[in-house]
């Protein structure tokens, strides 16, 4: 509740401050240019879980506050602070969430270095639904790390490494790396966006992590796996993701079926984008999986609609209804569905 409580205060101070600001005002001083950016998510949720258990509230689901400082035509630093608070009980406390900086300059050269703490290039997590993807619970990573990349016309890609929690030994070593490589192209009337990539401890991602031990000379490196097609042509939208672990788990670190686990999971999503009465909508449906993620208290598949509408170029209220069905009894699972439905209310600045 006191989170909550900060939360609510943090959000009303942000939205204040834009009220008497220009949303994402650039300040220069010096040459220095200084942008703001936020997001504030309001969220009324209603849960009935496996057991059939109902539970509903008001949360202040996301609260996030960002400032990007461009200090030099080749330097530009990061900073975002970000709450996030799910039902059920799922909460994380304010904190930095990314803290890097970045040397490039791409009107020069399309190479750029970036160190720091911030979300490495493993899965795009692309999305027009409210709730997270189901890649996204299970892959996303974030780190102290350093990245070098390039960004052309149509083509992108990195090499990065960090320094996992937990380590495989006792030196604490930068032993853990990653590349991605993508296609992108957009025009008036379509886009697309296509990728893959590769970690070789995706035991790292937050989900993963959390049931994994902790004594480092137990750790194993379990490589993983991302793609995604990301497709827009006129008003239709499709999104298309798979992540996987390319090997199994040692069995008594995170299990399935008796077995060392290598989960996967996968979203496929379509949306329409329409206009009535001069407000811009969005009709979204998905169908999103995994395989062997039992452990991370993920759904074995979900199905999910959703409509969203752009109150102005800031504001948007959606309303989202989500079927989760649990990994049957043989797996250890219930064999029983969950659902949920929610209203989202979002301010981004």
């Amino acid at each position: 509740m006191i989170f909550r409580l900060r939360a609510l205060v943090i959000a009303a101070s942000l939205i204040n401050w834009v009220n008497n600001h220009p949303l994402k005002a650039e300040v220069e001083n010096n040459n220095n240019e200084v942008s703001l950016d936020g997001l504030v998510k309001i969220q009324g949720v209603y849960h009935q879980d496996y057991q059939k258990h109902e539970a509903s509230d008001i949360i202040a689901h996301t609260v996030a506050f960002g400032l990007t400082a461009r200090v030099h035509e080749w330097s530009t630093a990061r900073l975002s602070l970000l709450y996030e608070e799910r039902l059920p009980e799922v909460l994380t406390p304010l904190e930095i969430d990314e803290a890097f900086i970045t040397l490039g300059n791409d009107t020069v050269t399309p190479i750029y270095l970036a160190m720091g703490q911030m979300y490495v290039p493993f899965g795009r997590f692309e999305s027009n639904l409210i709730s997270y993807p189901l890649t996204y619970e299970m892959a996303l990573i974030r780190a102290q790390a350093v990245q070098l990349g390039f960004k052309s016309a149509s083509v992108y890609g990195s090499i990065y490494g960090f320094n996992g929690n937990p380590d495989d030994d006792q030196n604490d070593t930068i032993d853990n790396y990653g590349s991605n490589l993508g296609f992108a192209q957009e025009t008036d009337f379509h886009s697309y966006d296509i990728g893959i990539g590769y970690i070789n401890s995706i035991g790292n991602s937050f989900t993963i992590a959390g049931i994994l031990p902790v004594e480092p000379t137990e750790y194993d490196y379990v490589d993983g796996l991302s793609t995604h097609l990301i497709l827009n042509w006129g008003n239709v939208s499709l999104i298309g993701e798979y992540i996987t672990a390319l090997n199994e788990f040692k069995v008594n670190h995170f299990a399935f079926a008796g077995q060392g686990a290598q989960p996967q999971a996968w979203n496929l999503e379509a949306a329409y984008r329409f206009n009535l009465v001069g407000k811009k909508l969005t009709l979204a449906a998905g169908y999103q999986a995994t395989e062997e993620a039992l452990a991370l208290n993920l759904p074995q598949s979900r199905i999910l609609s959703a409509l969203s509408w752009a109150i102005d170029d800031n504001t948007t209220l959606g309303l989202e209804y989500a079927i989760d069905e649990d990994y049957d009894l043989t797996d250890g699972g219930t064999g029983e569905s969950a659902k949920t439905a929610t209203l989202q209310l979002a301010v981004e600045f």
